[in-house]
């Protein structure tokens, strides 16, 4: 749901009560960290109504498959203004449409069918009708929501299972060449910029310490120059950090040099 302005916790909240009027209350919702889901607003507004909020790592958006869509979302937006100019609006129920209706490869389903247990009618569904014009057959309204609620049960139990299948496919594959990594409390660590405002920026931040670790992938990192501000990142996101050694020259005896010792920074 767009807004022009800056999103606030209010807006946030807002919004979400017009999609739950619509689709009923969830029992998780998962979103990032942004201040408009981490003020004290949201959290209670969450706990109010026994939804429970999982929250993505910092700068690590494969964990909320959301922002993925998004960038199919803006892609799919840049054609159709492209191609439609300044009358892009009026299209833009047309590529909804599209969106809801096309089978998605983790889960097999059209995200309308998990939603609402069968698909749209689309122009070509209308068009399909038109030719074959299939005998309507008679049931009861009691058989009509029976079936639709096994079908929903149905749909979503294999979407499940799709989804499944898929992660454990991609993590097999990425983990061909990952390399182990771990963190030890109270280690000193750069974090990746993953925001640079010229090419020429510092790539690292840091250093920062390892507060805690989170689950085998997340760590908490305090940031050194920021007073009690700590950051959930991914481990891929950190590196270990190197105190670079000095050498310098050990004179005694009235300037006379000795030896070079080394020492760190």
């Amino acid at each position: 749901m767009p807004y022009r302005s800056r999103i606030s916790a209010v807006s946030v909240t807002d919004a979400l009560l017009e999609i739950f009027s619509r689709m009923g209350f969830p029992r998780e919702i998962q979103s990032d960290l942004g201040s408009s889901f981490t003020s004290f607003l949201t959290p209670e507004f969450f706990d109010r109504f026994g939804i429970k909020v999982t929250h993505s790592s910092v700068h690590h958006p494969q964990s909320n498959p959301v922002e993925r869509f998004h960038r199919t979302i803006k892609r799919m937006l840049k054609v159709l203004c492209l191609e439609s100019g300044q009358d892009w609006e009026k299209n833009l129920p047309a590529t909804v449409l599209a969106l809801r209706t096309i089978t998605h490869d983790s889960t097999g389903f059209r995200p309308a069918e998990l939603v609402h247990g069968k698909n749209l009618r689309t122009p070509e569904v209308l068009l399909y009708e038109h030719w074959v014009r299939p005998q309507e057959e008679d049931s009861t309204v009691t058989e009509y929501i029976l079936d639709l609620i096994n079908r929903m049960r149905h749909c979503q139990e294999l979407a499940v299972t799709a989804i499944t299948e898929t992660r454990d496919k991609r993590k097999t594959w990425y983990d061909k060449n990952a390399v182990k990594r771990e963190f030890c409390v109270g280690e000193l660590v750069l974090v990746l910029a993953t925001y640079r405002p010229n090419k020429i920026a510092v790539q690292w931040t840091g250093p920062g310490v390892i507060e805690s670790k989170l689950s085998e992938t997340n760590y908490i990192v305090r940031m050194e120059g920021k007073k009690d501000k700590t950051q959930i990142y991914h481990i891929n996101l950190p590196k270990p950090y190197r105190q670079r050694l000095e050498r310098v020259k050990l004179l005694v005896n009235g300037g006379k040099e000795i030896r070079n010792v080394k020492r760190r920074n």
